[in-house]
């Protein structure tokens, strides 16, 4: 029962990203888009805790209370600095991507190198390098929109 549970969270919460990204391209909608859009990933949170694999409650505590300690002083970015303050989020999600990847790795290796196929490491392999280009990227595009001496405000080619 739980496990359907959690699949029935994720596809709620995927039809609601839908309908949220179509609904964000109209002003009259754009607000119901944002709605839809919290509300899909809070299922999809919900969903990912329910999973009966969870065993350290006290990481994603922390977690949680270091992305607000993070989050809380981005809040106060002025409007006109949005792009740059979009970028540092967007690399975070991308250093994020290849830190998964890499403890993924480590995770079955540790277990049983034998699980590591050919699909599953290319599967690695490829999040860690897009990983870390987003990330290394994401730095990029923020110190150019910030205008930072030591990043050439040339195009990066």
């Amino acid at each position: 029962m739980r496990l359907q549970l959690i699949q029935v969270a994720y596809l709620a919460s995927s039809v609601l990203f839908i309908f949220s990204l179509y609904w964000m391209n109209h002003p009259r909608t754009a607000r119901r888009g944002v709605f839809a859009g919290v509300a899909g990933m809070t299922l999809a949170i919900l969903g990912t805790l329910l999973q009966p694999g969870i065993s350290h409650w006290g990481l994603i505590g922390g977690a949680v209370a270091l992305g607000f300690l993070v989050g809380i002083p981005l809040s106060w970015v002025p409007l006109t600095a949005v792009p740059q303050r979009t970028a540092l989020s967007h690399a975070f999600g991308g250093l994020a991507a290849g830190l998964v990847g890499i403890a993924k790795y480590y995770l079955l290796l540790g277990e049983d190198p034998g699980h590591l196929t050919r699909f599953l490491m290319t599967a690695i392999v490829t999040e860690v390098i897009l990983g870390f280009l987003t990330f290394t990227g994401s730095l990029m595009a923020a110190g150019k929109l910030q205008e930072l001496r030591w990043i050439p405000q040339r195009p990066v080619t």
